[in-house]
Formats: structure tokens, sequence, C-alpha cells
């Protein structure tokens, strides 16, 4: 199955083991294509009329996830309840419709991601959104023939306001067709600013606003830089997360290519394995950025006869460069173990362990504490594997219920300790070695490994966004090549 452009741009946005409901869903395509590559488990599809959703029920059969979808008949998200999605995605519609599907469902200003792709109304709906606490993240651009249609990434939150030009524009997005949208905008722009110039009693007031907006366009048009350079964007996540803050035994940073290269695309992965950087060069994405160090040990000689060689001989020869941000993007605020600790439901998020404080006075550390509603560990396993979309757990039960929770993203089962002295019954990370399982039996504590690649792939997202609102004028996006590795008997 493909996707529309419209509708694939919104399927990257969805996160990992998201809960989502698609309001009308008509043939039920997004949620469908989610369940099939796995990047989902469950789904809502809702629709005010019976054929559409008829349509989406006939969709789910032929590819088998009928039962993976439950189909609601209903205006908006009146039959949907809060605790049942994370992720609300509303496309096809006019901006004052989703704007009263919004009005009436309150909650989605709970810290639910909405993925919202206007048909129309766009200045109204960023207005509205704007005045009601949402805080738009991002704006991408697709192209579907000659017309252009914008996807909001939404969030309750504060944003600067936005100014007229703005509400009539966006304020840029991490893509290159936004030069082109901003002229189709400035174009309406001026179509109904001569509307109201030839009206028999001009509204004095509205033709003022519009010339405000046109020039703000204008000023919009001549700022906007076509280029950003590999360097540039090493520069930012050295500020996000301060490479000289990794590990002894690390090489994260920026480890392929020139600094002076330009970079209009950007692709985002855990891993720069052949199938990411082979998925780079389809998209013409000019840098990767990911988690793991391209390079890590020693490198003697690059050939194709070596699985590393073969990887960065790809990336000199298709001029794609590489920065890798590691155990620096594990220890800093909002990175691998504020994502980890996020994703997994955890309020009141503390280190679980300081090592130091950054040249800002930032305090940075592995792992991260915090709690979620007291439940036995079975059914906090099994939401841990639906939210990280992993294959597979391997547990012990400690002697208490899940309360007090600990994560480490990656390969933190050494600091069974730190967990311990945190007074936490539940510790979530991976590649846990059996005698720390036998430790953790012994101390009472309960135990998961969740996998390496579900309890980091989760940083991916967050460094998609960093740099989508850093560098509105590039596009970025996130490997949908690269999976886990294995799965389980």
């Amino acid at each position: 199955m493909e996707l529309t452009p419209r509708l694939q741009l919104i399927a990257e946005q969805v996160p990992q083991g998201a809960r989502l409901v698609d309001v009308g869903t008509d043939h039920g395509y997004l949620p469908v294509w989610l369940l099939c590559s796995g990047q989902i488990d469950h789904a809502i599809a809702a629709d005010l009329r019976a054929g559409p959703l008829e349509r989406a029920r006939e969709t789910a059969r032929q590819h088998g996830q009928t039962e993976h979808i439950s189909f609601r008949l209903c205006n908006g998200l009146t039959a949907v309840e809060p605790e049942e999605v994370d992720t609300v995605a509303i496309a096809g519609m006019g901006g004052e419709t989703i704007t009263s599907i919004l009005k009436a469902a309150p909650w989605t200003h709970q810290d639910k991601l909405l993925l919202l792709q206007p048909m129309s109304g766009e200045l109204q709906l960023r207005k509205w959104l704007q005045d009601h606490g949402y805080a738009i993240l991002r704006e991408r651009i697709a192209k579907e023939g000659k017309r252009l249609y914008s996807i909001l990434t939404v969030k309750s939150g504060i944003m600067d306001p936005l100014s007229p030009a703005e509400l009539w524009a966006g304020r840029g997005c991490g893509d290159p067709l936004w030069p082109e949208y901003l002229a189709m905008r400035a174009q309406k722009a001026e179509k109904a600013l001569q509307g109201h110039r030839e009206a028999k009693k001009p509204d004095k007031t509205a033709v003022a606003q519009l010339e405000a907006v046109l020039a703000g366009l204008r000023e919009m048009e001549k700022g906007w830089r076509p280029m950003t350079t590999v360097g540039e964007v090493f520069s930012y996540l050295q500020e996000k997360a301060p490479f000289e803050l990794q590990a002894d035994f690390d090489n994260a940073g920026f480890l392929v290519g020139r600094e002076a290269a330009a970079v209009s695309k950007i692709l985002v992965a855990l891993d720069a394995t052949e199938s990411v950087v082979e998925e780079a060069c389809e998209l013409g994405a000019q840098l990767i950025v990911t988690h793991h160090p391209v390079i890590f040990g020693p490198v003697q000689a690059v050939t194709d006869q070596t699985v590393a060689g073969r990887v960065l001989l790809a990336l000199a020869e298709l001029r794609i460069a590489a920065i890798c941000a590691h155990t620096n993007l594990d220890a800093v605020e909002g990175g691998v173990n504020d994502a980890l600790a996020l994703r997994l439901g955890l309020t009141n998020i503390q280190l679980l362990k300081q090592d130091g404080v950054d040249r800002q006075g930032r305090p940075y550390g592995i792992g991260r504490v915090g709690y979620v509603s007291e439940q036995p560990l079975y059914d906090f396993a099994m939401a841990v594997k639906r939210l990280l979309g992993a294959n597979g757990l391997r547990l012990v039960a400690g002697e208490r219920p899940v309360r007090k929770v600990a994560v480490g993203g990656g390969a933190c089962s050494d600091m069974v300790q730190d967990v311990l002295a945190q007074e936490c019954d539940t510790f979530i990370t991976s590649d846990v070695k059996y005698h720390h399982f036998l430790e953790a039996r012994a101390l009472g504590i309960n135990l998961v490994d969740a996998g390496h690649f579900p309890t980091e792939n989760v940083v991916c997202p967050v460094l998609r966004d960093w740099l989508a609102q850093r560098f509105p004028q590039v596009s970025v996006s996130i490997s949908q090549y690269h999976r886990e590795v294995f799965s389980y008997l």
C-alpha cells in the first residue's frame, strides 16, 4: 500500500507504539499502513458517515488488520475516550471543522500529539490554536499535483505569538517546499486585498491588515535561507547535547563528511547501517544523524570486505555526511533517557544519578526515575512492550508492584545499585546479563530488559523535532528502513 504525500507526511510524525485515532478516516489508509509497517499495534478509525467507515473496514480486511482497528461511527472525537489515545490525526477537513472537533474535545489539550492537515482555513486554525494554549511544533508541506498542503504538528504548550504573516503562512517548516507555499499564501492575500480595494465601500481595517500581511510575507521570503551546512547542524547539536559530555570509551561527534557541505535533507536513525545509507541516498539526504557512532572501534582499513568499511565507503562515495550523538545524548536533559521516561508515561521525572553539570550549568547523568500508577508487573511490562514497539521482553519479578520506576536506555544493567539507592521497585533497561537478573531477584527489584533498539530508538523523534525546529528550511525525516534486528520465538 502506498500513501498519498499528505498521508505519508502524517505517518512520518506518528511515534512508534502510538495509540492513534484517525478522525475522518475515509478509506482507513493511514491506520492500516501504520499497522502493516509495525509502527503501531492498534488504532481507532472514526468517521461521521457510515460509507467511509465501511470503506475503511474493507481496507483493513484486505490487509488483515481488522482485529487491530476499532471502528467508531461518530462526529469528530465524541466516541473516543481520552485514555484510549495519545495521538490524534485529523486530515482532509477545513480549518473551521478541525477547530470545532478540538473545541468539543478539550482533553486534546492534555499532552496529546495532534497531527492536523487542513484543506482550507489555515489562518483561522493557527489563530485558534495559538489563542487556546496549543503550540505548533512544526509545519511540513505536501505537494499533490499543483496543490500544496500544510501538516501541523501540535501539542499543548506556549509558543511565541504568530505575526499576521505567520498566521497566513506558518513559521517555516522542515521542508524545502515552504517558499513555494509562502508564495501561494501571498498570492491569496493579494487577491483578498484586491477584492477589498475594489469594493464600493472598502473596509479600511481589512485593507490595512492585509497590507501588513503582505509586507510580512515579503520579508519572510527575503529572510528565508536556502542553505544549511553540516557544520551548522553539528554546532547546534553541540548546544543541545555537548559532545564533551560523552563517556571516555565513546566516539560521538562529526565523523564523516565535509563541514561546509550544504544540507537540504537530513535522515535520522539509531544506526547508520547499509540500508540506512541506501535510504538516505533514495531520499536525497546529504546528512545522516544517528545515536550510535558509525565509527566506534579502531578502523584499520576502509574496504568492501567489512560491514563498517562498506558503510564508510558508501557514505564517502555518495557524499553523505554523518554526525553521531551517543552517550552525550544519553545524559543530557531531553535526550534518550528523558524520551524513554516520557514514552513510558513516567511523571515527576528526575535524574537517576547526576554525573556533573555542563558549561551552561545544566545537570546531566545517565538514567531517569519517575512514577506510574501502582500496577502489577505483568500489566506494566505489556504496556512497555506496546509503547516501545518491542518484539519481546525478558524480565524477572521482584517483591513489589510497579510504582517507582527507573529507566536506562541501552545497556545500563550495571546501574542496579543506583536503582536500589533511589528505592525504585522497577528498572527498565536492555542488554541485561544473567548475573544482573540474579542480583535483581535477590534484591527484590523488578528488572525488565526491553531491548537495546526499543529503549533507545525513542530518541529519533526528539532529534527530528530539534533539527526541524532549528532548521525549518531543511527536510528532516526518520528512517523507515531501520528496525529491531532480532525477534523472539
